[in-house]
């Protein structure tokens, strides 16, 4: 056997296409018949150097000689690579066992056998295989049932947006992130035309999805992918926005699977998605959806209540992420078009959405830190971070001011936990803010009373939220 090339997979058919730069077999099978079945195509996958490589197949009878030899040549861009052999099939073929031996560049690089069988026998039906669907058909599926979700708040200014998907004549999915705060929404299709709505069927904020109802939309449906069906491994789609505010298609793979912070099981893809995209679907090469990009409540999320369309705090130390998390579409309860749906407003009134920053103009930057230097100089902090030890005491709070409008009053610290219960806030402490004075606050938070978790930070001007921030502590 080569110790250069490594014979992934193999198998066998008499017909195929190539999609995606793959070959797929339409009747993958292992038995053939002679007087209906006229030629063996033999498909190998291999790892290994890239070419050029000359490939070759050595077709063995059932006693063992080789009767025909196949070759081609090839340069694969990349490993791992795949090829395939076809072997002619006459009504005289001997019946038996039969191998392919496959050879790159004169080493063994694997082997393969399959059956001849006699005319007139029987043969069970090959398995039904479906194949990929071409790149470009999975774009336009996934582009004609995908809207934008634009957040509106009281006066019918946007506020965030982000992507959301029909799953049913009146049902769409997205992320609870594009929701949040809302007091209206407004969907945007493909065409231009607008669904607003209020009415929200289902949802989990910790999850970040949410099913939404609208009247019948006329959008196309996605069709769902069978349960527990996707693998680490697998290739997927999803969609993102150009500048030009059309639709792109992105591809990658899912590399991992978790369970994180009681919030489920989640998916890590290997790229990271726009912000606009977000509550977007995820799809396996046949265009079925796998999952919902989205971001759950947890440390370097984007805090809810800011618009989805601005860029992270600059200063804010936060690595680019280099991965994606997806929730699977197993996780998310998609009720029937007749259930009963609770509305944005009575969201807003049960605690279910986190206030909107209504005085983030105010901020210049904020941040979490362990220690605050005080020397030489206004102060500053060292070593920001969002995860903090329950070993280290406290941890810093800090906010540097730099306002667009006056303001004499109070702030505050509020702290909630992921239910968005409030759990403690500080003492209101003086402050008087004037557009061009540059201003910082800090306050020292002791984390002794703080169980292992994830929290949220809010800074209030008065009544206002001014910035908020999520924060983990560990042991």
């Amino acid at each position: 056997m080569s110790q250069t090339f490594r014979m992934l997979h193999a198998a066998s058919g008499t017909k195929g296409v190539e999609r995606n730069g793959q070959f797929y077999f339409e009747d993958p099978r292992t038995v053939f018949r002679l007087g209906d079945d006229h030629k063996v195509m033999a498909l190998f996958e291999w790892e290994g150097p890239a070419g050029p490589h000359k490939c070759e197949a050595l077709w063995k009878d059932p006693s063992g000689k080789v009767v025909v030899v196949s070759d081609f040549q090839f340069a694969p861009p990349k490993s791992p690579f795949s090829g395939y052999f076809t072997l002619l099939v006459d009504d005289t073929a001997p019946t038996g066992i039969w191998t392919v031996e496959a050879r790159i560049d004169g080493e063994t690089a694997g082997s393969f056998s399959f059956e001849i069988v006699a005319a007139g026998s029987t043969v069970s039906p090959p398995p039904t295989r479906r194949i990929p669907l071409a790149v470009t058909d999975i774009y336009r599926q996934a582009q004609a049932a995908t809207v934008l979700v634009e957040k509106l708040d009281p006066g019918g200014r946007m506020i965030g947006r982000g992507a959301g998907f029909s799953v049913g004549s009146v049902q769409i999915v997205t992320a609870f992130a594009n929701i949040d705060g809302a007091t209206s929404l407004r969907l945007v299709r493909l065409n231009g035309q607008a669904i607003s709505t209020i009415q929200v069927l289902s949802w989990n904020r910790l999850q970040d999805w949410a099913v939404l109802k609208v009247e019948d939309s006329g959008l196309p449906v996605l069709k769902l992918a069978q349960s527990k069906s996707w693998n680490v491994g697998d290739r997927y789609y999803s969609l993102g926005t150009s500048a030009a505010g059309g639709w792109t298609i992105a591809d990658g793979h899912i590399v991992g699977d978790t369970t994180h912070l009681g919030e489920g099981e989640l998916l890590t893809l290997s790229n990271p998605f726009a912000a606009t995209s977000m509550g977007g679907p995820v799809l396996n090469e046949f265009g079925d959806v796998v999952g919902i990009l989205a971001e759950p409540l947890w440390p370097g999320r984007k805090g809810a209540g800011e618009t989805s369309d601005l860029p992270p705090m600059a200063g804010s130390g936060a690595p680019a992420p280099s991965s994606a998390l997806a929730v699977p579409m197993d996780s998310i309860r998609i009720p029937d078009a007749g259930a009963t749906p609770t509305t944005t407003t009575d969201l807003a009134a049960k605690g279910v959405f986190i206030p909107l920053l209504q005085a983030r103009d105010q901020v210049g930057f904020g941040a979490l830190a362990l220690t605050l230097e005080k020397k030489d100089g206004p102060a500053w902090v060292r070593d920001t971070r969002e995860v903090f030890s329950q070993k280290v005491g406290q941890m810093i709070v800090f906010i540097n001011w730099n306002p667009k409008t006056k303001f004499k009053g109070v702030v505050t610290l509020r702290f909630y936990d992921l239910d968005n219960e409030e759990l403690a806030r500080t003492k209101p402490l003086n402050i008087n803010l004037r557009p061009g004075a540059f201003l910082s606050s800090s306050w020292t938070v002791p984390l002794a009373t703080y169980s292992p978790g994830t929290y949220r930070v809010d800074a209030y001007l008065g009544d206002a939220p001014a910035w908020r921030e999520y924060f983990r502590v560990i042991p």
